[in-house]
């Protein structure tokens, strides 16, 4: 009975100082989960960011799925860079919101959400930019074609607003 009264009382010990362990900020501190290199040449790292950028985000290619312009303007910062794969560079929103309408009036493009993560990028002058990374399948139709792309897309978040967006793109064949 004494042997089964010092188990019990170790594995009692051993939860304690784990749950100890755990407490007082132990896990305050961010886990980093890569790094970028600054245009500056200086080394960043990349920490996981807030999840609720992803729903901003994922809401915002929504209303681009719904021709909610009204919803995207609003969610624009009013100084947005949008960075198109085929070198097309948008300055402003409200001059994204006319390249929009321009789209969406001559082509279907459609958006299917594949993934997205948040992260952030601590500066060295101690801001952080705040990222969402994103996949989505997108449907368009050009030269009277369906066209279906494989999109990549990091968007910079400034006061929960669209800042930048970058667009990568891979065509996808039919098999």
């Amino acid at each position: 009975m004494n042997k089964l009264a010092s188990i019990v009382s170790l594995f009692l010990l051993a939860q304690i100082a784990v749950a100890g362990h755990h407490e007082s900020g132990h896990m305050k501190k961010s886990v980093v989960i890569g790094y970028e290199i600054s245009d500056a040449g200086e080394k960043l790292d990349i920490v996981a960011g807030d999840p609720s950028l992803v729903k901003i985000w994922v809401d915002y290619v929504e209303a681009h799925n719904q021709r909610d312009l009204d919803f995207i303007k609003e969610t624009n910062a009013k100084d947005l860079v949008g960075k198109a794969p085929n070198g097309v560079i948008v300055n402003g929103s409200e001059e994204h919101i006319a390249f929009l309408k321009n789209w969406f009036e001559t082509s279907n493009p459609s958006w299917e959400f594949v993934y997205a993560m948040a992260n952030d990028v601590p500066q060295s002058d101690g801001t952080i930019h705040h990222w969402v990374t994103s996949s989505y399948k997108v449907t368009d139709t050009i030269d009277g074609k369906e066209v279906v792309a494989r999109e990549s897309f990091d968007v910079r978040f400034e006061n929960s607003k669209i800042k930048e967006i970058i667009v990568a793109s891979r065509q996808v064949l039919a098999e």
